[in-house]
C-alpha cells in the first residue's frame, strides 16, 4: 500500500478518469512532468493537496497551454482499519465532511494566477475510503493507527473556478458588505475563513477597508457572480481493498 496521499489510489484513480480514452500520462512538456496531456494540448495536474506547489510548473504551462488542476475534496469518508496481518478490525463513518470553500486554503501560492483564463482549479467532490492499519507506527493520537491509504468510492459534482465569479460564488451566502474573517467563519466558511479573507485580497477581489479592534474589515471589489461551473454526475467506483492560520489571517492584512 501507499503510504501518502499525495502518491495513493486516490490519485491514480483520479488521474485515471480525467485522462479519458485519447489522454496520455506523465508527459514531458515546458521542462516538467505533466499528470495528463490531452490531444487539444491542454493539461490536467491532479493535486490532493498543497496546489501552491505546482506554482513553477502553472508559470510555464499556462504561457501557452490550458491547465486544469483538480483538488478532490472528501464529502464523505468511510474509514477501514485493518491489523498488521490485514484482518479487517473495524469499517466506520468519518464525521468530517469536507466542503469547496476549502479548497481556499490550497491556494495561498499562486493567488497571482487565479483568474487566467487558461487555468481552471476543479474542486471535486467525492466520496472516499480510508484505508488504515494497526501495526504500531502511526500517531500516538490514533494509538498507532496509521493510514495507509486513500481511494475512490465514488465521484461527485466537480466545482470549475475559472473567473472572479466562480470564486466568489463560494464566498457563503449572508456575509455583509463589510465583512471580517469572524464573519465569514459565522456565515459557514469555519475553519476555513482566514484562508478565503487572505486569498481573496490577495487576488485582488476583496479590500482591507478599515480595522475595528484587532480585526481587519474587507469588502468585495466586485458582486458575487453565479455559482462555479458544476459538472460530472456521480460515478461509481469499485472499492475493492487488499499554509498562514486563520487567527493570524484575522489579525493581519
Amino acid at each position: 500500500m501507499i503510504n501518502t496521499w499525495n502518491e495513493s489510489l486516490l490519485h491514480e484513480e483520479l488521474k485515471e478518469y480525467y485522462r479519458g480514452e485519447a489522454g496520455e500520462s506523465e508527459i514531458p512538456l515546458e521542462g516538467s512532468i505533466c499528470d495528463i496531456l490531452h490531444e487539444d494540448g491542454s493539461v490536467t495536474e491532479i493535486q490532493t493537496s498543497s496546489i501552491g506547489k505546482l506554482r513553477a510548473k502553472l508559470e510555464k504551462l499556462l504561457a501557452g497551454h490550458r491547465v486544469r488542476v483538480v483538488y478532490p475534496v472528501a464529502v464523505s469518508t468511510l474509514i477501514e482499519t485493518y491489523s498488521a496481518e490485514s484482518e479487517l478490525l473495524s469499517r466506520r463513518k468519518s464525521p468530517k465532511k469536507g466542503v469547496p470553500c476549502q479548497v481556499f486554503g490550497e491556494l495561498t501560492g499562486i493567488t497571482h494566477l487565479l483568474g487566467n483564463p487558461n487555468l481552471t482549479i476543479t474542486v471535486q467532490l467525492a466520496e472516499v475510503l480510508e484505508l488504515r492499519v494497526a501495526d504500531g507506527t502511526g500517531s500516538w493520537r490514533r494509538k498507532g493507527v496509521r493510514i495507509s491509504d486513500r481511494k475512490l468510492i465514488r465521484l461527485d459534482k466537480a466545482i470549475d473556478l475559472v473567473t472572479r465569479s466562480d470564486y466568489l460564488a463560494l464566498v457563503p451566502p449572508g456575509v455583509p458588505k463589510l465583512f471580517t474573517v469572524a464573519d465569514l467563519r459565522d456565515a459557514g466558511a469555519g475553519k476555513n475563513a482566514g484562508k478565503m479573507a487572505w486569498v481573496l485580497r490577495k487576488a485582488g477581489w476583496s479590500e482591507l477597508v478599515e480595522k475595528r479592534g484587532r480585526a481587519f474589515v474587507y469588502r468585495l471589489t466586485r458582486k458575487r457572480g453565479s455559482a462555479g461551473r458544476q459538472a460530472t454526475r456521480g460515478r461509481k467506483i469499485d472499492t475493492s481493498v487488499p499554509t498562514p492560520s486563520v487567527d493570524s489571517t484575522e489579525t493581519s492584512p
